[in-house]
């Protein structure tokens, strides 16, 4: 669906038709000058057409860069193409600079591009070409830093009152540092430096969990039935679901949904454009054949702090706790102490669930595989180029060093190993991409389709949706001279039912949602564009609900959340959130010290993180029992 905001074309071009004659009249005089043996002069019509090509260079390049960055969202289609011709065009300039451009593979990453070299993603890797798919990755690497900029800033105790009541001590939210303090009273053997490293581990932390709602993992054995193509190099390039390669980064973001493994992703990049170091630990199989596509099953995600590896479980939706309640634990102090992983298992009275053990034992953490998140745009030559040349407000972290963190990572039987799990992203949105194309006269390919179209394709093609999450991520709280801010964007899009239904004759709403009837249309193909339409903003104002709900809690009114919370859990169209609308109502009785209620709902709650909100009620319920 085409949006009425669309971005103007790039800059071409564009050289005078005088310098027509002028290039004859020069040529002459620089063969009278030769042939009396003097150098030329500089000429300066030469001079001004320098100045202006490079200004054409630089132009196309930050009209790019203000693509990638802008809040507008523009046609998907559009936004790839526009990008990618314009870093291309910028590059087509430039090849005399870039074609000396100091680059080599990353050694850590060769042995994945040379496993997945027959895809396009590797292929591309020593190119100076773009993709069209390198227009999402530098809106994720956008997304990823914003959000990382201002979560690490923000001083709002309400999200840690966990750990406000584990330190024991008094800070209130003006004193400088207010979270930081509280790490540090806890974690009183980090010097200053290690502190806020782990603050600021903490703090992305807790945004991904209250923001970023837990899917279930999703098995490649169950579903093999629904391959989407006959490829034979794997679950991911069969287009089979399967553990932590059904996004990219970016779609976890904008969706605000994901399994633990696309959540401890999403943790390590936001925290690589911190310049925090971060694994992903998976325990050992020890016979596992390296060369094999399966890998063992990720635990969780770990920060290097100092010399040691703090734990952030993504599925548990905590930090591993430590030995002094509100810690965090190090791999140190579970190797240490076994009671501290035996310490997760569930009490028959929190569940009466068959499986109420927690997942990794004592002896599961001796040898530990240490995953490195690669991708292959991170590695490739284009990316080293581009991130070379932005600089200032336009700055992105976009070439990652898996060999530095692969060396930088010393720790006692822990063995560094490259993760493909962005290579299989790619192959799985690849052969969704192939099937979405056939599907249209392939009825059973759209039958194994369903799940895009009822999870994703109402979002691609809603551009309002995109602008008011890409707002949202930019912290766009504050009333605004032009345009709507986060909150009013995410009000705007819980349409009404009389609004929904009066849409074919509100011609003005069919302008500003990119309905347009052509000539050519039929009145059927138009009524059926009509009831798509109608369709989608159904679809997104559930999603919008709650997406206003997050907005009020990260703006800091917590209570306006939860009175929003407590309303939005009756509706029967926000079901798809319950499980993120009852885990943040929690968060929120949490924060307003409202700690009876927060209990009540962790003890209450369902789904995916259940094992890990009941855990979350009992440290809460052994914390307060102690003051």
């Amino acid at each position: 669906m085409m949006n009425s905001d669309q971005n103007l074309p790039l800059a071409e071009i564009n050289r005078p038709r005088v310098l027509r004659d002028f290039f004859l009249v020069s040529t002459f005089a620089l063969f009278l000058v030769g042939s009396t043996g003097c150098q030329p002069t500089e000429d300066p019509m030469l001079a001004l057409m320098d100045v202006d090509l490079m200004k054409t260079r630089v132009d196309d390049l930050g009209k790019t860069v203000n693509l990638v960055s802008s809040e507008r969202r523009f046609d998907q289609r559009e936004f790839e193409d526009n990008v990618s011709s314009g870093l291309n065009r910028w590059t087509s300039y430039s090849k005399d600079e870039l074609g000396d451009i100091d680059w080599s593979l990353d050694s850590f990453a060769q042995p994945l591009v040379e496993q997945f070299e027959s895809f396009a993603a590797a292929k591309q890797v020593g190119e100076l070409n773009f993709a069209n798919t390198d227009a999402w990755y530098l809106q994720q690497s956008y997304w990823l830093r914003t959000v990382a900029d201002r979560v690490t800033q923000s001083n709002d105790l309400a999200p840690f009152e966990l750990y406000r009541l584990g330190a024991g001590v008094d800070v209130s939210q003006d004193s400088e540092g207010p979270v930081e303090q509280l790490v540090g009273a806890l974690h009183s053997d980090l010097n200053e430096a290690q502190v806020e490293t782990l603050t600021q581990s903490l703090k992305v932390f807790d945004w991904i969990v209250r923001n970023i709602q837990l899917l279930p993992a999703a098995d490649p054995n169950d579903s093999e039935d629904q391959a989407l193509n006959d490829s034979d190099a794997g679950s991911a390039a069969a287009g089979i679901k399967g553990l932590g390669y059904q996004r990219y980064p970016w779609q976890t973001l904008l969706y605000g949904r994901g399994d633990y493994v696309e959540r401890a992703s999403l943790f390590v990049l936001m925290l690589r454009q911190l310049e925090i170091e971060a694994v992903v630990l998976t325990v050992s199989d020890g016979d596992q054949d390296k060369s094999e596509e399966s890998s063992p099953t990720p635990w969780v995600a770990a920060v290097k702090v100092g010399s040691d590896l703090y734990l952030f479980d993504t599925r548990l939706g905590l930090p591993i706790p430590g030995k002094k309640l509100g810690q965090i634990a190090t791999l140190s102090d579970v190797r240490s102490d076994s009671s501290l992983l035996k310490s997760l298992d569930l009490t028959v009275e929190e569940s009466l669930d068959d499986d109420t053990e927690y997942w990794v034992g004592e002896d599961d953490v001796k040898e530990l595989i240490a995953l490195i998140y690669i991708s292959p745009e991170e590695v490739s030559k284009r990316m080293s180029a581009l991130e070379a040349r932005l600089i200032g407000d336009d700055r992105l972290l976009l070439v990652g060093k898996p060999e530095r963190i692969a060396s930088d990572l010393k720790i006692e039987n822990v063995d560094p190993q490259p993760w493909g799990v962005a290579f299989q992203t790619h192959q799985f949105r690849q052969a969704v991409r192939d099937a979405i194309a056939k599907s249209s006269f392939d009825d059973e390919l759209a039958s194994r389709l369903r799940w895009h179209f009822s999870d994703e394709a109402y979002i691609d093609q809603f551009t309002r949706y995109r602008t008011s999450r890409a707002r949202f991520f930019a912290g766009s709280f504050d009333l605004q001279e032009r345009g709507y801010n986060a909150i009013e964007s995410f009000q705007h899009l819980m349409y009404r039912d009389e609004l929904i239904d009066e849409l074919g004759a509100d011609l003005k709403l069919q302008r500003q949602l990119g309905i347009l009837k052509t000539d050519g249309q039929s009145a059927g193909e138009y009524q059926a564009q009509l009831a798509s339409v109608q369709s989608q903003m159904r679809l997104v104002r559930r999603d919008a609900g709650f997406f206003l709900a997050q907005t009020h809690f990260d703006n800091g009114s917590i209570s306006t959340a939860a009175n929003w919370l407590e309303r939005l859990r009756l509706k029967e169209d926000a079901q798809r959130w319950a499980e993120g609308i009852e885990y943040l109502l929690g968060r929120a009785s949490e924060g307003r010290t409202d700690y009876k209620s927060a209990i009540e709902v962790y003890r209450e709650s369902e789904g995916a993180q259940k094992h890990g909100n009941l855990v979350r009620a009992r440290l809460l319920k052994q914390l307060i029992d102690q003051l």
